[in-house]
C-alpha cells in the first residue's frame, strides 16, 4: 500500500466524516458502548468546524485519490493537541494510523509544540498502545459523565461570562494549575461569548471556554470548578469529562444526577504531575 498525506481541504469532508463515523460507531460496538455519533452528518459538522478553525491543523491520508483517513491537529495552547484521528475501518492494521499520528505530531513539532497531549477512549487496548511507542504517557484518568445539567449555586462563588479584560487572570491561573495557558483556546471563546468566569470574594478564581465535551475549565479549588459545572444551563457536546482522580468532583458529580458513560485516557508527551487545582479537559486538546 502506497500512502500520501495532504492537507484537507473541504471537499475531502464528507469522506473523512463517513469514515470517522464508522471508525467510532464500529470500535464502540465491538467493546459493548453506545457510539458517539447519531450519523455521519453530525461527524461532519465537527470536522467542518475544525477545518474553518484557525487553531486546527487538518491532515488526509490517501492511496490512489481515495481518502483512507485523516488526523486533526491542535495549535490552541503552547501544548499541541492530537484531537481527532480516524482510519477507514477497511484500511486499518496496515499502520496507516501510526502513519498519520506520526505526520500530525510532526506537524506540531515542526511549529514550535514538541510537547503534546491527547485523550484516549480507554477500552480500546490497541489505541494506548499505539500512542504509547509514538511517546505518549498515561497522565490521568478521566470519567466522561453525562446526564442532565446541575443548574445550581455554590456558596461563595459568583458566575459570569468572561470577558476580553479577564484574559490575563485566566491565563495566569491555568499555568499555576497545569504550568502553561491555553491562551488561543480562551481568547476565541471569549470572541464567541461562550466562555465564563467564577469569582471568589471579587477574585477570578476560575474559568471555562465552555462547560462540556468541547471546552475546558480550570479552577483554583474544587469549588470553583463545582460552580462552574453546576452554572450551566447544558452541556457543550456530550457531557463532560472529570478527572476520575479528583474524588471529590467525581462524587460531586454522581451526588448531583450526573452518570458515568465511559473511562478515558489523558495522555501527554511530558507530564509534569497532578495539577495545582482542579480542572476537566477538553475531549480536542
Amino acid at each position: 500500500m502506497t500512502v500520501s498525506f495532504r492537507d484537507a481541504q473541504a471537499a475531502d469532508i464528507p469522506a473523512s466524516a463517513e469514515i470517522m463515523y464508522l471508525a467510532f460507531t464500529n470500535i464502540a460496538l465491538k467493546h459493548n458502548f453506545p457510539p458517539d455519533f447519531p450519523h455521519a452528518e453530525a461527524t461532519g459538522g465537527i470536522l467542518s468546524m475544525l477545518l474553518e478553525a484557525p487553531i486546527f491543523d487538518a491532515i488526509v491520508a490517501e492511496e490512489d485519490g481515495k481518502v483512507l483517513g485523516s488526523i486533526f491537529v491542535s495549535r490552541g495552547s503552547q501544548v499541541g493537541g492530537i484531537s481527532i484521528i480516524t482510519v477507514d475501518p477497511n484500511a486499518q492494521n496496515v499502520s496507516v494510523g501510526r502513519a498519520l499520528m506520526e505526520h500530525g505530531m510532526a506537524r506540531l513539532k515542526d511549529q514550535g509544540h514538541s510537547r503534546q497531549q491527547l485523550v484516549q477512549a480507554a477500552y480500546h487496548n490497541r489505541s494506548l498502545c499505539l500512542y504509547t511507542k509514538l511517546g505518549f504517557t498515561a497522565c490521568d484518568m478521566l470519567s466522561h459523565m453525562v446526564g442532565d445539567p446541575i443548574e445550581a449555586e455554590i456558596p461563595g462563588r459568583t458566575v459570569r461570562p468572561a470577558f476580553i479584560d479577564d484574559m490575563d487572570a485566566c491565563n495566569a491561573l491555568c499555568r499555576k494549575v497545569h504550568g502553561f495557558d491555553r491562551a488561543e483556546e480562551l481568547s476565541g471563546a471569549v470572541h464567541m461569548g461562550i466562555a465564563h468566569v467564577v469569582e471568589c470574594d471579587g477574585v477570578i478564581s476560575g474559568y471555562n471556554t465552555g462547560v462540556g465535551f468541547v471546552g475546558h475549565g480550570v479552577g483554583a479549588s474544587n469549588d470553583d470548578v463545582k460552580a462552574m459545572i453546576a452554572f450551566a444551563h447544558e452541556f457543550m457536546g456530550h457531557g463532560i469529562m472529570i478527572p476520575t482522580t479528583n474524588g471529590e468532583l467525581f462524587r460531586w458529580c454522581l451526588d448531583n444526577g450526573l452518570r458515568l458513560n465511559q473511562q478515558l485516557t489523558l495522555m501527554d508527551t511530558a507530564p509534569t504531575g497532578p495539577a495545582n487545582g482542579a480542572y476537566w479537559p477538553n475531549i480536542l486538546c
